[in-house]
């Protein structure tokens, strides 16, 4: 037994290494393991043996207490095992084995005790895995430098051509692989795409020599719902990056501590960085929208605080709060219920229990701070050459929020005058135009990121998946889950990538015809009010720039040809051309000249005449 060879190798004993390897291993695959401590490695391989005696002389008491119920259910278990080994969610993360529900608990193999194999350095362990190898690196928290020192400098000379390294890459300190520890999680780290070290790798060293390099990283979650998960389900969204045949390799393996929510979004691992990053510019586009929308409902329809809590509460209902305007979504149903509409009406409802008055929004300094992270999908639609307005306005917005002395300095300076109260039935009919409002924006800002990341696969031919990437984004307990992402994602798989932009996919053509007059009124109630919205109006900008077939730059070509000659092409005309602007003006003002002095005379004469009689 001790002479076969390991399927799986796991590389540092993390909470997620551990129960990844106690996974595999109580299904009687044999998983190596080691790790950068090897003084650590014989005691986790001892706990997993003692955990797995213990779990079996549970299941016997079971089985003597509740025989006849446990043999139906165990075999039916025991079929869909035989199925699909590894891509059950059902398992317990960590190496803690216990506490299963024992009518969905999986059968062991009776060898599983002895199904880890431990060895004391990756030297020892790499000639112990079965060809093409595959290795999983955890434990190494977001750091690169600890990565390529303790593992990878000691690992690739070691591997051969076909062998798979997947990174856990950005794993964070506290993340367990149970439902207990992931409530102390941190927040995922966002690394910047082009200075993620296992890109860096797999281009310089990994390609070359045939061994493929993936990464994986992790999306975030709902606090809550992460503390709330049982020890049996997931608590981690994850997506991969790197080469799509390697990823099948391990595939089987890293879904079942994902599951279903676990993505590959790329053939290189930059690429998962990357979604990460186009993620948290569509993140804060609509929180922006929905910021600049109570904005609206407070200072243009003259809504209180619960006022508000309730539009968003009541947009999150089955009617989608259309009421008597109807729904012209294009697509029938509401198209606004949203994670962020539901815990927004929450926050508004929120009453202020230190100064025990009020209510806790309106003591939030209205200020965030800079964060490099969020000018990342700025800087990449620039580099790209992608018009992303919205998603720069967006930015922008956060940069202006700090300057908060010189806004309430400017606020006693500008002035404009104050607005009369709003009839209720015109407040009832802002917030319908408002959702539509949202949802149109929405739907640009994800159209405006979704380009970026296109542009950016192509540049750097990752073969991007943008299905895949909204399938995560709108998993349950995400920041994005909404059915304008249940949308969008159903729009793109149907297109197939045939329409040049998710703006022209006619489903989603459609509901922005539909809903484009509210957004107009909204957009305009706002400039009337003197309320900013720089996100909806710079996406309905966007829209209706995206949709002219002719934009009035022309006149800033002739602009610079008139100045210094820079030339123009013309429509359906090869070559170049330049004009003498001055001969037409010049003759055109003598004629204006000599028209105007003739008029004088003719006048002149009229009024001789006049006289003389």
């Amino acid at each position: 037994m001790s002479e076969e060879l390991c399927e799986l190798g796991v590389v540092g004993l993390s909470p997620v290494g551990q129960s990844l390897a106690a996974r595999h291993a109580s299904d009687g695959v044999r998983v190596c393991v080691c790790d950068e401590d090897p003084h650590f490695v014989p005691q986790v391989v001892q706990e997993y043996k003692s955990q797995i005696a213990e779990a079996d002389a549970d299941d016997d008491d079971d089985d003597d207490d509740d025989d006849d119920d446990d043999d139906d259910d165990d075999k039916g278990d025991d079929d869909e095992d035989e199925e699909d080994r590894g891509s059950s969610s059902d398992r317990r993360g960590g190496t803690r084995l216990r506490g299963r529900n024992r009518r969905r608990r999986r059968r062991r193999r009776p060898d599983a005790s002895r199904c880890m194999i431990p060895a004391i350095s990756v030297e020892e362990m790499v000639p112990m895995l079965m060809r093409p190898r595959r290795i999983v690196v955890c434990g190494t928290h977001g750091r690169d430098d600890g990565f390529v020192e303790h593992f990878w400098d000691r690992l690739f000379p070691l591997l051969e051509e076909g062998d798979v390294v997947l990174r856990w890459g950005r794993e964070d300190e506290g993340e367990g692989g149970g439902g207990g520890g992931c409530d102390r999680a941190a927040p995922p780290t966002v690394q910047y795409y082009d200075a993620a070290v296992a890109g860096k790798l797999s281009r310089t060293q990994a390609r070359p020599r045939g061994v493929h390099l993936l990464e994986m990283v992790r999306l975030g979650r709902d606090r809550l719902l992460r503390s709330t998960t049982t020890s049996s389900e997931n608590h981690s969204f994850l997506v991969g990056g790197g080469s799509t045949g390697a990823y099948s390799l391990v595939e089987p393996y890293v879904s079942s501590y994902g599951g279903t929510s676990i993505a590959h979004v790329g053939n290189d691992p930059a690429s998962a960085h990357y979604a990460i990053m186009i993620q948290r510019s569509i993140e804060n586009g609509f929180a922006q929208a929905y910021a600049e929308g109570s904005d609206v409902l407070r200072r243009a329809g003259g809504y209180e605080n619960q006022d508000i809590g309730r539009a968003f509460r009541n947009w999150n209902e089955p009617s989608g709060g259309g009421g008597d305007y109807g729904d012209d979504d294009g697509g029938g149903g509401n198209t606004t219920r949203s994670y962020l509409a539901g815990i927004s009406s929450r926050i508004y409802y929120k009453r202020d229990t230190v100064t025990k008055s009020g209510f806790v929004i309106d003591h939030i300094v209205d200020a965030i701070p800079s964060d490099p992270v969020d000018t990342w999908a700025t800087l990449e639609a620039t580099r790209l050459g992608v018009p992303a307005p919205t998603v720069n306005a967006t930015t922008e917005t956060r940069f202006l929020s700090v300057m908060r002395e010189e806004r309430l300095e400017a606020s006693s300076i500008l002035k404009v005058p104050e607005l009369n109260d709003t009839p209720s039935v015109l407040r009832d009919q802002i917030a319908e135009d408002l959702r539509r409002a949202i949802h149109c924006a929405c739907l640009c800002i994800v159209s405006e990121c979704l380009a970026i990341f296109e542009a950016a696969s192509e540049a750097g031919s990752w073969d991007a998946n943008a299905v895949e990437c909204v399938r995560m984004w709108k998993m349950p307990g995400s920041f994005l889950e909404s059915t304008l992402l249940d949308r969008v994602h159903s729009a793109l798989a149907d297109d197939r990538g045939d329409s040049n932009s998710l703006l022209t996919i006619p489903v989603i053509a459609s509901e922005l015809q539909g809903l484009h007059m509210s957004w107009r009124r909204i957009v305009t109630l706002s400039f009337a009010s003197a309320v900013p919205c720089p996100t909806l109006s710079s996406s309905l900008t966007y829209y209706d720039s995206y949709r002219s077939g002719r934009l009035p730059v022309g006149l800033i070509r002739a602009q610079r040809d008139y100045f210094d000659a820079s030339g123009y092409d013309r429509l359906g005309e090869g070559g170049w051309f330049s004009t003498c602007w001055i001969n037409e003006h010049a003759i055109q003002k003598k004629k204006e000249a000599a028209a105007s002095q003739g008029g004088n005379q003719r006048t002149r004469k009229r009024k001789a005449k006049s006289e003389e009689s």
